[in-house]
C-alpha cells in the first residue's frame, strides 16, 4: 500500500513535467544548431559590413576625385578656348572698331566675318551656348541676341576689368536666347576674361564672356540616384551657392537648403582642400565628401545616405535572417522528431503504468523488431506486469479459498445453547399445549435451517433473508411469551436483490439476549431494508432496549464472541461484519449507534450483488 501511495505522488508530478525531456532535447538541438549559425552570421555580417563600408567609401572618394578631375579638365578646356578667342587678332580688331561706335546706338553684330568666326568656335565645341563681348559702353551679343538685356544684368561681368588678366567664373543662371528661328531658355554658367592687345599686352577695355551649358556639369558627375536623395553629387561655388544639381530648381540656392547650417560651415569655412564628415539632416544620417577644384574656387560635393551605404550589408543581414529562419524551421522539425522519438516511448510507458495502477494488468508495451533501450525497458515492464498479474491471481485464489473455508466454518457454527433452549421450549410447550405450538416451532425451525444451509450458497435474496429472521423471531416469541413485538418493512425494489445470508439473525439474537434480557416490559424490534442514497442496500435493525456505551458498541466489531457479562451471543457481530467485508469489500459492513437507556440501531451497508 505504501508503494502504491508513492507512485500516486510520483505520477502527478510526472504528469506536470511529462514533456520536460522533449523540451530539453528541443532546447539542446536548438543550441547546437542555432548557436554556430548565429555566431557565424554575426561574424560574417560584421566583416562584410566593414568590408562593404570600406569599399563604398573608397569608391565614393575615387568617384569624387575623378569627377573633380573631369570638371577641372573640362574647365581647363574652356579656358584654352577663351584664350583662342581673346588672342585672335582679327577678332580683337573688329571688336575695337565696333566699340568706337556711339554708345547711344546699341550695336548688333552683322559682320559676316565675325559671326562666321564665332559660329565656327561654337560649332566646334558643343558645350558653348554663346560668346559675348562687353565694354563699359557696349555689349556685343555675338550670334545670339540676348532678350531684354539691361546694363544691370551685365554689371557683374564688368568686375572682370578689376581682375587684370585673370579669369573669372560666374555660377549657373537661367538665360533666354533669341535668334531668327526660336527662343531658348537655357541654364548656363559663364567664363569671362579681359581682352588685351597682342602687340603690347595693354587692355582694350572689352570683356569676352563664354556662356557654357549647365548640363555639362551634370554630365560630368552631377547626379541624384533617386527622389530620396540617398546619393547626390553636385557643385557649389566658394560662397556656397549651388552651381550644378540634379534638380534644376535647386540651382542658385544656398547649400544650406541641402546640408543645413552644419554642412555649410564644414564645407565653406573649413579651409581644407578635401574632407569627409558625417552629419544628420532632416532625420537622415549622411556622409559628406567634398573636394575643391584647382581651376577655380568651386567645390564638388558628394553626399551618401547611410541607409544606401549600408544597403548591401543590410541585404546580407536579411539574407542571414532568412537562412536563420529556414534553419530554425528545420531545427524545430528535426528537434520535434528526435524529441518525440525519445519522449513518446517514455510517455507511453507512463500511460501503461497508470493503467496498471488502475487495476488493468492486461496492458503490454509493444516492442519493435529493431530493439533499443526503450524496447529492453518495455520487455522488463511486460515481465513485471505479467509477474504481478500471476502473483495477484495466486493471492486471489488463496484468499478465495480462505474466504470459502471461513464462510463454511462460520455457517457450521450453530449455537448448541440455542438448539438446546429451542428443543427445551418445544418439549414444555408440547406438554402444556398439547403439541400445537410445538408443531409450529418445529416448522419455523425447519424453515430457518433450510434457508441457512440451502445448497451452501453464500448469498440469498432479501426476501429469503427477511423470512429467515422472521422464522427466528417466531421461535423467540414462544420463548419470551410474546413480549417482543417486531415490525418489518421492505422496499419493493429490493426484494429480489442478493444479500449475504445469515446477517440479520445474529444481530436480532444479540438484541433479544442483551437488550431485553432483564426487562419486564415488552420489547420492540424494527427491521427495514431500503435502497441506500449513495447506492446499494441498507438494512436497519432498531430496538428500544437498554442500549450500551458507544465505546463498547464499537468494540463488538473488533472482538469476536465478546458479549456483556461474559455470555455468548451466537455467531457474533464481529463475524458478521468480517463476512460482509469478505464478500462485498472493505467499504461495506456494520455500523452500531447506541446510547445507554436509549436503545440500539444497527445499520448494515451492502452493495448491489449479482
Amino acid at each position: 500500500m505504501r508503494k502504491q501511495s508513492g507512485w500516486a505522488r510520483f505520477l502527478p508530478s510526472m504528469n506536470i513535467w511529462k514533456s520536460s525531456i522533449r523540451y530539453k532535447w528541443m532546447l539542446l538541438l536548438f543550441l547546437f544548431s542555432l548557436t554556430p549559425l548565429i555566431v557565424m552570421g554575426t561574424i560574417s555580417y560584421s566583416l562584410s559590413k566593414s568590408t562593404i563600408n570600406e569599399k563604398v567609401t573608397e569608391y565614393s572618394e575615387q568617384l569624387l576625385k575623378q569627377t573633380a578631375d573631369n570638371i577641372d579638365t573640362r574647365l581647363g578646356i574652356y579656358k584654352d578656348l577663351m584664350m583662342q578667342v581673346v588672342n585672335n587678332g582679327e577678332i580683337i580688331r573688329m571688336l575695337r572698331d565696333l566699340d568706337k561706335t556711339s554708345a547711344a546706338k546699341p550695336y548688333d553684330i552683322d559682320s559676316l566675318s565675325l559671326t562666321t568666326k564665332l559660329s565656327t568656335i561654337i560649332a566646334i565645341n558643343q558645350d558653348i551656348q554663346s560668346i559675348s563681348f562687353i565694354s563699359k559702353d557696349h555689349y556685343i551679343k555675338g550670334i545670339y541676341r540676348w532678350k531684354n538685356r539691361t546694363p544691370e544684368e551685365v554689371s557683374g561681368f564688368l568686375t572682370t576689368l578689376e581682375d587684370g588678366s585673370n579669369f573669372r567664373w560666374f555660377p549657373t543662371r537661367l538665360n533666354t536666347y533669341v535668334d531668327s528661328l526660336n527662343t531658348q531658355n537655357v541654364h548656363v554658367f559663364s567664363l569671362s576674361k579681359q581682352i588685351y592687345k597682342t602687340s603690347d599686352d595693354s587692355p582694350v577695355g572689352i570683356i569676352a564672356v563664354l556662356d557654357i551649358r549647365g548640363e555639362v556639369l551634370k554630365e560630368l558627375g552631377s547626379s541624384s540616384t533617386n527622389n530620396n536623395r540617398d546619393i547626390q553629387s553636385f557643385v557649389i561655388d566658394g560662397q556656397g551657392q549651388i552651381v550644378s544639381y540634379g534638380e534644376n530648381d535647386m540651382i542658385g540656392k544656398n547649400v544650406k537648403e541641402v546640408l543645413g547650417e552644419q554642412g555649410y560651415n564644414q564645407i565653406v569655412h573649413s579651409g581644407l582642400e578635401e574632407y569627409r564628415f558625417p552629419i544628420k539632416e532632416q532625420g537622415k544620417k549622411l556622409i559628406v565628401n567634398y573636394k575643391k577644384l584647382h581651376t577655380n574656387d568651386w567645390i564638388v560635393v558628394n553626399v551618401i545616405s547611410e541607409s544606401i551605404l549600408y544597403q548591401d550589408s543590410d541585404r546580407l543581414l536579411r539574407t542571414i535572417w532568412v537562412i536563420a529562419l529556414l534553419c530554425i524551421v528545420f531545427s524545430i522539425i528535426t528537434a520535434i522528431f528526435l524529441a518525440n522519438s525519445i519522449s513518446n516511448p517514455i510517455l507511453k510507458m507512463i500511460r501503461l503504468m497508470r493503467q496498471v495502477m488502475s487495476g488493468d494488468l492486461t496492458v503490454r508495451f509493444r516492442v519493435k523488431k529493431h530493439s533499443d533501450e526503450f524496447d529492453i525497458l518495455g520487455n522488463n515492464f511486460n515481465y513485471m506486469v505479467a509477474r504481478i498479474d500471476e502473483l495477484l491471481k495466486t493471492v486471489y485464489e488463496e484468499q478465495n479459498q480462505k474466504r470459502t473455508a471461513e464462510l463454511k466454518a462460520l455457517q457450521a457454527q450453530i449455537n448448541p445453547h440455542f438448539l438446546y433452549n429451542t428443543l427445551d421450549i418445544i418439549k414444555w410447550t408440547a406438554l402444556i399445549q398439547k403439541a400445537n405450538n410445538a408443531a409450529e416451532m418445529v416448522s419455523l425451525l425447519s424453515r430457518l435451517l433450510r434457508i441457512s444451509l440451502d445448497k451452501g450458497k453464500e448469498t440469498v435474496t432479501v426476501d429469503e433473508e427477511i423470512e429467515h429472521v422472521q422464522c427466528y423471531l417466531g421461535i423467540q416469541k414462544f420463548r419470551f411469551n410474546y413480549k417482543i413485538n417486531t415490525e418489518v418493512y421492505v422496499e419493493d425494489g429490493v426484494r429480489q436483490l442478493q444479500t449475504p445470508k445469515l446477517i440479520l439473525q445474529p444481530i436480532v439474537e444479540n438484541a433479544i439476549l442483551h437488550a431485553f434480557s432483564d426487562s419486564e416490559q415488552e420489547g420492540q424490534i424494527d427491521i427495514s431494508c431500503t435502497r441506500s442514497p449513495d447506492g446499494g442496500i441498507r438494512f436497519q435493525i432498531a430496538d428500544n432496549g437498554k442500549g450500551m456505551d458507544p465505546a463498547y458498541a464499537r468494540s463488538l466489531l473488533r472482538n469476536q464472541n465478546q458479549e456483556q457479562g461474559g455470555k455468548t451471543g451466537g455467531i457474533g457481530l464481529a463475524n458478521v461484519d468480517e463476512r460482509i467485508k469478505l464478500i462485498s469489500g472493505k467499504t461495506y459492513g456494520i455500523d452500531i449507534a447506541s446510547e445507554p437507556e436509549a436503545g440500539t440501531t444497527v445499520t448494515i451497508k451492502l452493495p448491489y450483488l449479482e
